[in-house]
């Protein structure tokens, strides 16, 4: 037993050392074996022209992204440079894809705050917003996007949107009328065929009697005889008063921006003086000694005497 199993052991052993020192060196020296020339930073074409010559076969790997470089460039190869392969051995390339770009979200349906949120999470800008009236999509929704969805950009790109702007209800586009004055807000609403609402007026560090904002908004559309609501500026001290369009007046407006304007002239300065304000208190405190008489009492002996009666 134990001599067939030393026998066994024996045989193992010696096909070890014929196959790695007799076989083993035979097949290598008598294979057709070439060496892996260098292709990074060729061109893929170019690479796969330099392995083809010296009888591998080009692959594309993987692709990385790196700005700095050229788009096909090759950036790594395997196997490596130098090294000894069989002839015909795939030689895996990595391209590079230049800058990485970014897919386009879908936008429609979205609310503009939302939208502007989507693309800021995927390195992209809100581009143009261009307002449609639309009966399909509530106002602030978006209608359309510019660059389609799926599209591949590159990151900070600005993507443009048609927004809705809501039902369209008349032929009339409303103008803006914040930063005028009422009273050539007023000219222009009857110009547009439209008419004054309420008005408004709020506490605002804008001069009095400017239209600080405006009811329906900008660009909307409207019929005529559409009442436009105004809110006027005023000064903080005063409370807020709404009023309907056929009690105000322009003169109204002008003497608020009046008052805004000699607000200041009705301050009277105070005295700086301590003094002077003192002797004033003073004067106004003094009681007022009525006058002694000049004139002296007449004495006795020069008051006439009654004459005295006749005796009969």
């Amino acid at each position: 037993m134990f001599k067939k199993l030393g026998i066994l052991i024996l045989a193992l052993i010696l096909l070890f050392f014929l196959f790695n020192f007799l076989l083993m060196p035979w097949y290598v020296k008598h294979a057709n074996l070439v060496k892996v020339p260098d292709v990074t930073g060729l061109n893929f074409l170019e690479a796969k022209n330099a392995l083809e010559n010296a009888g591998l076969e080009a692959k594309q790997g993987d692709i990385k992204y790196d700005e700095s470089k050229p788009v096909g460039m090759v950036l790594e190869q395997n196997p490596y440079k130098g090294e000894t392969v069989k002839n015909g051995r795939r030689v895996y390339l990595t391209v590079c894809g230049g800058e990485q770009l970014v897919e386009v979200p879908r936008l429609i349906g979205k609310s503009l705050r939302d939208a502007k949120f989507s693309l800021e999470q995927r390195n992209l800008q809100l581009g143009e917003t261009v307002k449609k009236f639309t009966n399909e999509y509530p106002e602030d929704i978006v209608v359309s996007q510019i660059t389609q969805p799926g599209s591949k950009i590159k990151k900070q790109s600005r993507v443009d949107l048609i927004i809705s702007n809501g039902p369209q209800i008349g032929d009339i586009s409303i103008p803006d009328f914040v930063g005028k004055k009422m009273a050539d807000a007023k000219k222009l609403i009857e110009e547009k065929k439209l008419k004054v609402g309420k008005i408004t007026y709020q506490s605002s560090d804008l001069p009095a009697g400017q239209v600080v904002d405006q009811y329906p908004k900008k660009d909307k559309s409207a019929k005529e005889n559409t009442p436009i609501d105004l809110f006027i500026s005023k000064r903080r001290t005063e409370p807020e008063k709404t009023q309907d369009a056929s009690t105000v007046d322009d003169s109204e407006v002008k003497k608020e921006i009046k008052k805004e304007e000699k607000k200041n002239d009705n301050i009277k300065p105070k005295s700086d003086d301590p003094d002077k304000t003192k002797d004033k208190k003073k004067e106004n405190t003094e009681t007022v000694k009525p006058k002694e008489s000049t004139e002296k009492p007449k004495d006795k002996k020069d008051v006439p005497k009654p004459p005295k009666e006749k005796q009969q």
